[in-house]
Parts: C-alpha cells; structure tokens; sequence
C-alpha cells in the first residue's frame, strides 16, 4: 500500500497533465453528456479513435465506465468540469477535497513547487506576450546598470556595452534552455525506456513536441530568471543610493558580501526552475528537482572553471 501511494500522482502532476487541451475538451465533452460512448465522444470531438484511447488512459484518474462501456466522470473528473465550466483553467486548489487541505503544507509547496505560477503563461496568450518581455526587459535594465554578464547561474563583471549585455543575457537563456531540455530528457529515462515507440516518439513525450511550447518554455525562463536578477538589483540600489551595502572591490569583505548575495539569489532560483521544468517537461518533482539541482552545481563548475582561466 505504501508503494502504491508513492507512485499515485500528486495534484501538482495532474495540473500539468490537464493542461493539453484534447484532455480538458473530453472532460468537458463527458461532463456535459453525463454518461456518453466512446464512438459519440470521437465523433463529438473530431479525434482519432487513438488518440482519444491515449488521452483517456491518461484521464483515468477522472474518467471511469458504467456496465454498458459508456464513459462517466468520477468524482475528481466532475470537480475538475466544474473548475473548467466556471475558469476555464485547473489549479492544484481544484483537486484537492476542502477538509484535506492542509494549509501549511498547501503554502509550502506553492513556495518551493509554484507550478501555478506557469499555468497562466502557458495557457494565456497575452500574458504570455506581456510577462516575459517585460521580465526581459526589466532584466537587461538592471545587468546593463551594474555592467554584470550571467553565465548559467552566476555572474561576472562585463565592459559598458549595451548590446554584448543584451546578448549574453539572451545566450544565457539559450544555455539555460539547452541544459534543462538534455537534462530532463536523460533524467525521465526517455532514451532508455523500451516500449514500442521510436526513441523520437519518446524524447516528444518530454520535449520538441511542439514549436509553439518550446517558445512558451524559452519565454517562462526569463520569468524563472527573476530571483537571480536580485543580485544585481542590490547592486543597483547600492550604487544609485550610495547605501554602502557593497564593500570596496577586490577586498575579502567585498568577495563575501557579493558571494553571499549571488548564493541567496541562485537558491531563490532553484524553485521556479524546477516548478518551470516539472510544468514545461512533463516531469515529477523529484526528477525536476533534481534537475535543477544539477544545473545550478554545473554553474558553480563552470564559473569556477572561468575564473580560473582568468586568473591563468
């Protein structure tokens, strides 16, 4: 038993698994029918008789059948119809019954795991256009101000050149993207598992299943970026309120204070990257976790790497 409830999917799982929209239209299709077959429900929707059989293994959690083969909504289905009939959307709040919430364990997990913060990104166009331009925006503003570069998690001092800052910062994203996509690919077992799909098939149940979601991924990075930028948002505040935050440069002070403040900013980075790669690659938490976990001791590798370099 206890085995079983480890494996069961947690409502943070299920959110992102809900978010395709052949999923949301066939619990919409079932719950307004109440009791429908499968050949009306292909019908209804306009799918292959596959890939409405696909869909409904993965709805299992919400779709049963009756004697006769008819489909039905089980009670977490019809909280979930409900949630989609009167937002439109899901949240981990939806699946979840009032008297097991557990309010400190619900707030903790919205902090370290904040899958909600990509639910309206990836499913709201305009805030998809706004949010992560303006992040992008908000960004290259403060690394051009204090004249630091990222590479990966860290930073480093840069000449006053507006479009080298712009760039590096764009390429950084494109780091960031190239290493969360590889990762999560060999951390879900994607090349390893045997099944009777192509290994393509199985790298698209992770990643490149669509340009339009690689967009969206590559547009919440800037937005998982943010903590970062706290960096060098205390050295801006530092050096246009001259608050004497930062000690003189190339002093041991200096190395610890700047050191400290990069640590705390990666760290507050570590959840939005994981909750961005559990959401965007279809992962567990665990394994995006884990992810991210590898990502931010590869930037310690190779910022120290450089450094070194530098100094040599």
């Amino acid at each position: 038993m206890l085995v079983a409830a480890l494996r069961e999917p947690s409502e943070d799982e299920l959110v992102w698994l809900l978010r395709y929209k052949t999923r949301r239209r066939i619990l919409l299709a079932i719950g307004d029918s109440g009791k429908i077959s499968a050949t009306v429900l292909r019908d209804a929707l306009k799918i292959s008789t596959g890939s409405l059989y696909y869909n409904l293994r993965q709805l299992r959690r919400f779709v049963t059948q009756d004697s006769d083969k008819n489909y039905m909504l089980t009670e977490d289905g019809l909280r979930v119809y409900k949630a989609l009939k009167e937002k439109g959307t899901i949240t981990t709040a939806d699946l979840m019954e009032s008297n097991q919430q557990n309010r400190a364990l619900s707030i903790f997990k919205n902090i370290f795991f904040p899958l909600w913060l990509y639910t309206p990104l990836y499913e709201q166009k305009v805030v998809f256009t706004i949010l992560p331009a303006l992040s992008a925006v908000l960004s290259i503003a403060l690394l051009i101000y204090t004249r630091q570069v990222p590479l990966i998690l860290h930073f480093y001092k840069a000449e006053p050149s507006i479009f080298r800052i712009a760039g590096q910062y764009l390429l950084n994203i494109g780091m960031l993207y190239l290493l969360s996509t590889i990762l999560s690919i060999i951390l879900s077992g994607a090349l390893f598992r045997r099944s009777g799909e192509n290994v393509i098939a199985r790298v698209k149940g992770v990643a490149w299943q669509s340009l339009w979601d690689e967009v969206k991924f590559v547009g919440a990075l800037a937005i998982a970026q943010l903590p970062l930028m706290l960096y060098p948002a205390i050295l801006s505040a530092n050096k246009l309120l001259s608050l004497g935050v930062i000690p003189a440069e190339r002093t041991a002070q200096y190395y610890l204070v700047t050191g400290t403040l990069s640590t705390i900013s990666q760290i507050l980075t570590i959840p939005l990257l994981t909750g961005l790669i559990a959401y965007g690659r279809r992962l567990d938490g665990s394994t995006a976790a884990l992810a991210a976990l590898i990502i931010f001791f590869a930037s310690h590798l190779v910022f120290q790497t450089v450094m070194f370099s530098s100094i040599a």
